[in-house]
């Protein structure tokens, strides 16, 4: 999973609007973020984890990359 925003949202029944303007971004800013779009700011990032009583890196994992390199 990108993030767990998104499903943090559905389960307190917010509408993407309504949690976009308790953070303080327009609902496509948070579109964004919760398909894994765009990465949020840090001060989103807080924000957000604040509002669903989290830390940080639990609403919104490190990505990891897993990159093959091929030799000829």
């Amino acid at each position: 999973m990108k993030n767990l925003l998104k499903f943090k949202r559905w389960e307190m029944g917010m509408k993407q609007y309504e949690l976009a303007a308790r953070l303080g971004c327009s609902s496509s800013y948070l579109s964004m973020v919760e398909n894994g779009r765009l990465e949020p700011t840090p001060e989103f990032k807080e924000k957000a984890a604040t509002l669903f009583a989290l830390e940080i890196n639990q609403l919104f994992p490190e990505r990891t990359y897993n990159y093959k390199i091929l030799s000829s």
